[in-house]
């Protein structure tokens, strides 16, 4: 039995990030895919699952921090009005009761009515419409731009050029373009004679066709739109619902679903779920689950968005594919908590579109519920949850010398990787954003011992650095400015950074929130904490845990000791209430980072917007400003330089107290 010592996370993290922007870069710039989407999404959903289970690995240019992919060259890209989310996933019943359990803590009603829809395999498009007519059509992206397609969607015949109304309209449509299952066949027999390329999938011919320089080739494609969504629905007079959006769509020459339905409850949405499961292949088009929308906007709003999805809206995929293989080995994998978690070593196998080579036995009580032993012939399933899984052994074919597996009470320099792992989460970006301390360099730290705890990172020298493999003088300098750099953050950084088991940047965000400073979080008692939505009682002992260990406030009182500062909200009668100012921030800040600016002014109530307008309370100029600060200026706007931002960070100034410009 082998262990994953040597073998880290984030090695698997970046060959994941590797393969899926490459394969990004494949589909939408190149138009030729090199996975297909089963394996797309498969690999997706194990980075999902380790960026989950190990927060440290998370960077902001992962592929599942973003919508889309990477915007193709060969088109103008223009923003989105508003940005083109995504949708989040279930796979199974427990999943949508739990997406429906999220939606009715929100709902005044005892049953919410859910529109379901088929989840088309095509190609997501915005089509903008001034005075009735089509002036813009944009792919998604990566959300938040699109490729302008114009030219080539006004070639699909089911995208009307002009709406049928009698009072012209401004609106924008959003929609899915797809070829139907005939079509795409006839397509690939003509592409087949002609000598031309064979087309994998459908979805891949759609894309591929609507990115085609020459238009007149996009027009000889028998392509297809159903339109799904109207932005800002809500105002056109007596749309309050997204079943009105969809009739109206349809009234004014849109082409939508025919096989829409209304359900009420989580029950009959459910049922609707399966009707569509069993009729699925003989639908006209190819579908891979169905979605589910909150069907009262004022729901809708109410509910709002994450980073990447509506929390009304989900996917409900259907199932996986399964098959079997054989199991060649247990490894053992040390998380950042301690925990062990036993890992398959599978012999290759093709499942749904992907080859699996491991999957995960979540623990000991698993193991033993399955029966899972090396050497087994079992059944693995590309599971929901991200990463594949071990369904169940097929006994008929064990070895009669077969054992059970035993988990091992420890590994090899176990406690080492631990403190490597927390070490590594504390100085991601995600939490104190250590710019260029990477995993392999702070794994050198704790293995010279240079490093045992958070605050002995500030207390590293150029020495300590130089002395390390590969390490020069300036490479030392710049490691030691970005630790030095970090010292200034905020507290919900702060919190993430600590490590506390369970506590992820939602939860450390609320908690920082609802006490303003350390000293109120670890003197609080765990029945406080679960008065805070999300955190339950496990939660809340791990929290209160955490602060009550000696070796944790030593910890915290060396930080504080070492220069670490994280401002609490401030209490003057200028930010009594929450975003009663709006900036925006403009140019470079060599001294404070942006996004550390940004969270500090957020702190202080101030919304930080993209867009100047006259609205807003003053911009926030770095170097090489442009265009906003001549705008600012001639708005008359005030304008502040970092120095003068970090006054009125530090209570120093207020706004009042600011000169109307800053020469």
């Amino acid at each position: 039995m082998g262990f994953l010592v040597t073998e880290s996370p984030s090695d698997r993290a970046l060959w994941l990030r590797t393969k899926l922007d490459s394969a990004n870069r494949a589909y939408h710039e190149l138009d030729a895919p090199i996975i297909n989407d089963a394996e797309f999404d498969v690999l997706f959903r194990e980075l999902v699952a380790l960026e989950t289970r190990y927060p440290e690995l998370l960077v902001d240019s992962s592929p599942t921090q973003r919508v889309g992919g990477p915007l193709s060259r060969k088109f103008l890209s223009l923003k989105h009005s508003t940005p083109m989310l995504s949708l989040s996933n279930v796979f199974d019943a427990e999943g949508f009761y739990a997406f429906c359990d999220r939606v009715d803590q929100s709902s005044e009603k005892d049953l919410v009515e859910f529109v379901i829809e088929p989840k088309l395999d095509g190609l997501a498009i915005s089509l903008i419409y001034e005075d009735s007519k089509l002036i813009r059509a944009l792919t998604r992206g990566d959300g938040v731009a699109g490729e302008d397609v114009t030219e080539n969607v006004k070639t699909i015949r089911d995208v009307p050029l002009t709406l049928n109304c009698e009072v012209p309209l401004n609106i924008e449509v959003r929609g899915e373009i797809y070829f139907d299952k005939d079509d795409f066949e006839t397509l690939n027999l003509r592409q087949m004679k002609s000598g031309d390329k064979i087309f994998v999938n459908s979805r891949n011919a759609a894309a591929g066709t609507l990115r085609q320089l020459d238009s007149k080739i996009t027009a000889s494609r028998p392509l297809t739109i159903c339109c799904y969504a109207l932005v800002n629905a809500n105002l056109i007079q007596k749309i309050t619902r997204q079943s009105d959006a969809l009739k109206f769509l349809h009234s004014v020459g849109f082409k939508t679903s025919s096989d829409v339905q209304l359900a009420t409850g989580r029950a009959n949405a459910l049922a609707a779920f399966r009707d569509f499961e069993k009729r699925r292949d003989n639908l006209p088009y190819d579908i891979d689950g169905v979605v589910f929308k909150v069907n009262d906007l004022g729901l809708q709003k109410s509910l709002g968005s994450v980073a990447r999805a509506p929390r009304w809206a989900t996917a409900f995929k259907f199932a996986p594919d399964e098959a079997t293989t054989k199991v060649l080995s247990i490894d053992v994998q040390v998380g950042r908590t301690g925990v062990l978690t036993p890992v398959a070593r599978l012999r290759p196998v093709f499942v749904g579109g992907v080859t699996i080579t491991n999957a995960t036995l979540h623990n000991m009580d698993e193991i033993t519920r399955k029966d899972v032993r090396v050497q087994d012939t079992v059944v693995v399933r590309r599971a929901g949850d991200v990463i594949p899984e071990v369904v169940k052994v097929i006994l008929s074919e064990r070895k009669s010398n077969s054992i059970p597996y035993q988990m091992p009470m420890d590994v090899p320099n176990r406690e080492r990787l631990i403190r490597t792992a927390q070490l590594i989460h504390f100085c991601s970006r995600k939490a104190m954003n250590v710019d260029g301390l990477g995993d392999k360099l702070i794994e050198q730290f704790v293995a010279k011992k240079l490093v045992h705890d958070f605050a002995d990172i500030y207390t590293l020298i150029e020495a300590d650095l130089v002395a390390l493999p590969r390490m020069g003088e300036k490479s030392a300098r710049n490691v030691l400015v970005a630790i030095n750099n970090s010292k200034e953050t905020t507290l919900p950084r702060l919190i993430f950074g600590l490590g506390i088991n369970g506590v992820g940047q939602a939860t450390a965000q609320s908690l920082a929130e609802e006490f303003n400073s350390l000293e109120s979080l670890g003197q609080t008692s765990a029945v406080e904490l679960e008065k805070i939505p999300d955190i339950g009682p496990v939660l809340a002992e791990n929290i209160v845990e955490w602060f009550s260990t000696a070796a944790n406030q030593h910890s915290l009182k060396k930080l504080v000791e070492v220069g670490l500062i994280w401002p609490t909200p401030a209490k003057t009668d200028a930010f009594k209430n929450k975003a009663t100012l709006t900036c925006v921030i403009t140019g470079t800040f060599p001294e404070l980072p942006r996004e550390l600016l940004k969270e500090r002014l957020n702190a202080k109530g101030i919304r930080v917007v993209s867009t100047l307008s006259k609205s807003a309370d003053f911009l926030v100029a770095g170097a090489k400003a442009g265009s906003k600060l001549k705008k600012a200026r001639d708005l008359g706007i005030r304008v502040l330089e970092e120095a003068d931002a970090r006054l009125l960070l530090n209570d120093e100034i207020s706004v009042d107290q600011l000169p109307k410009y800053h020469k």
